[in-house]
């Protein structure tokens, strides 16, 4: 996929210009016609699961240290809680704003990946290939269209390939010695995978631009001032995850369990990774909410390897350093990507191993070793073992235009499995909603319905919490802290706002013109927490306080007379226990009649049959 070497001897060491000249422009040409078919499946795409849990949390907080610090499913990323506090501050789940960034990280990681390219090699037709192989790469395509994943992958690809370019900078010319730590701390920022960045740029500067055997090219690259600093950078990040990775809470890891893990490396190692790297899998399947999981053909996953196996060949036996690129690539794809997929997610089953987000920094690594495989360095010497027959270049460049074309059938496949319609329409319907609701009104909270957020993430998946970003901050607190009322509103399965139909599980009246006897006590369970209501049926010719306990949680709430055909009235109680007791305060209960009691979470009325 690059261009031949014909000369053994050594080059003469130039910078490319940042600007200018046919190699820059049509290295531009390329981003820009990845970045529409990516912008193209960010169309298609939605807030999904986790997206929701970030955006209700940062409504939830301020932009404090216990904010920025809270470790999130093994993630440790203040830069991207940072970002999502920023982004739900202008505009809660403004889909269209945050494809907008996402796709804006993306082009600055491509152009600053053309910028290493160039500073690498110089303006050469095989930084073209290297660039279409990174740019046009299925394995990054899913990782950017969930937001979740794209707050630590796009800044992580971008902080990579820029702390590689300014520690090249700085070896070459001795310019801006600490700018590729700063790059370093931003990709640790936003993803714990930035750990391995200055792994990375020791590999790469150490086999590529240091001279004689890579170990002791090593040992002269740790010498430079600045390595200390990086160090004591590691060190840091190290000891604040230490210290903050108990405010995971229900999020913590809890270890991968040994029957899954030969599966999950199988199929990471063995398929997502080989496929996606020379454009596959072509063929999606098992579809999530997030989109379809890779699900390559067995002839896919073959081919893949035999071209893996071929450019392997072929650039070690022309080129004499290229095996380290390669040394370098699996590397990372095993400690940097396999590894910590293994110890954080292989724990229920291991299809997870298909998902390409934990393998979409791996294509950076690909692309780049790639072209560190075949094309010299600029003052690399000694770099050809024989001679480079001249037909290689035109089966180069034949090999990268198949790649696109295999990789934009993928990308188009991928695209055809995300459908965030529904979502899309219950989150424009809640807005509405909020937006018009009556002043004063009283909201409930319910769970919103699964495929928004996922039942297991209990009180987080209320709409009191997934929804308030919407809400202006006097609704917010209404829907934080309801109070009793004869109309409370909940969000329905579409996302509008509708009268309690209906409280369930738990629904006990007596029968005719009878009342419960005083202080009646009922048979209900509940765990407590956010979300559950008593609803009470009832007669009373003048107001009457009743008072509700349950476990050692009392709730008082003061009932409107009514008519003769008596009222509903619904009380929020968050007590955990068994057997609710309901009694009305003094003498007023002498002509209370309460005739039906209902206890649980408030719904809408059920649809007519």
């Amino acid at each position: 996929m690059v261009e031949d070497v014909k000369r053994s001897e050594p080059l003469q060491i130039t910078l490319p210009a940042l600007r200018g000249g046919p190699i820059m422009g049509v290295g531009l040409l390329l981003i820009l016609v990845s970045l529409v078919f990516r912008a193209g499946i960010l169309s298609k795409a939605y807030f999904v699961e986790d997206d929701f849990l970030f955006v209700a949390g940062a409504g939830d907080s301020g932009l404090t240290w216990e904010y920025l610090t809270r470790v999130h499913k093994g993630h440790l990323m203040p830069g991207a809680l940072a970002l999502v506090w920023l982004l739900t501050s202008v505009a809660p789940y403004n889909w269209a704003l945050v494809s907008f960034v996402t796709v804006a990280l993306q082009a600055a990681a491509s152009v600053v990946f053309l910028v290493l390219l160039r500073r690498l090699f110089g303006d050469r037709a095989g930084v073209l290939a290297a660039l279409a192989v990174f740019v046009f790469s299925p394995l990054t395509v899913p990782a950017m269209s969930w937001w979740s994943a794209a707050l630590n992958a796009v800044p992580l690809q971008l902080a990579l390939v820029a702390a590689l370019a300014a520690h090249i900078r700085y070896v070459r010319e001795g310019k801006g010695r600490w700018h590729a730590l700063i790059w370093t701390a931003v990709g640790m920022a936003f993803s714990t995978k930035g750990v391995f960045i200055p792994f990375v740029i020791l590999g790469v500067t150490s086999a590529y631009l240091g001279k004689g055997p890579w170990l002791r090219a090593v040992l002269t690259e740790l010498r430079r001032p600045g390595w200390w600093a990086q160090g004591l950078l590691l060190a840091g990040y190290a000891v604040l995850y230490l210290l903050r990775r108990d405010t995971a809470g229900s999020d913590a890891l809890t270890g991968p369990k040994a029957e899954v893990v030969p599966g999950l490396v199988r199929r990471l190692l063995g398929e997502t990774f080989p496929t996606g790297a020379v454009g596959g899998p072509l063929r999606w399947g098992g579809v999530t909410t997030t989109g379809g999981l890779a699900d390559p053909a067995p002839a896919t996953v073959i081919a893949s390897w035999v071209v893996i196996a071929l450019l392997v060949a072929v650039t070690c036996a022309y080129r004499r350093r290229a095996w380290r690129a390669w040394a370098i690539l699996a590397a990372y794809v095993v400690v940097a990507d396999a590894v910590p997929t293994v110890i954080a997610r292989a724990t229920a089953w291991d299809l997870v191993g298909a998902e390409t987000r934990y393998v979409a920094d791996a294509a950076v690594l690909f692309a780049l070793c790639l072209a560190l495989a075949w094309l010299p360095a600029q003052g690399e010497e000694d770099v050809v073992r024989r001679p480079v027959p001249g037909g290689l270049s035109l089966a180069a460049g034949a090999l990268t235009a198949a790649f696109v074309a295999v990789s934009l059938v993928s990308i188009n496949a991928f695209g055809n499995t995300l459908s965030g319609d529904r979502v899309r329409t219950y989150l424009d319907n809640a807005r509405d909603s909020l937006a018009t609701a009556a002043p004063g009104a009283d909201i409930y909270a319910r769970p919103v319905p699964p495929e928004i957020v996922l039942p297991w993430n209990g009180p987080r998946r209320l709409t009191s919490y997934v929804l308030a970003p919407l809400a202006d901050a006097e609704t917010r607190e209404r829907m934080r802290n309801p109070r009793p009322t004869a109309e409370p509103y909940v969000f329905d399965a579409t996302g509008k706002l509708v009268l309690v139909g209906r409280v369930t599980p738990f629904f006990d009246a007596v029968k005719g013109a009878k009342c419960y006897p005083a202080g009646k006590s009922f048979p209900v369970e509940s765990y407590g927490g956010p979300g559950m209501v008593v609803a009470m049926a009832y007669t009373s010719p003048r107001p009457v306080q009743v008072v509700l306990d349950l476990g050692e949680v009392q709730r008082a709430a003061t009932l409107p007379a009514t008519g003769a055909m008596g009222a509903l009235y619904y009380v929020p109680h968050d007590g955990a226990g068994k057997g609710m007791r309901i009694t009305a305060a003094g003498g007023q209960g002498q002509a209370f009649c309460l005739r039906a009691v209902a206890f649980g979470e408030p719904g809408p009325a059920p649809p007519a049959l």
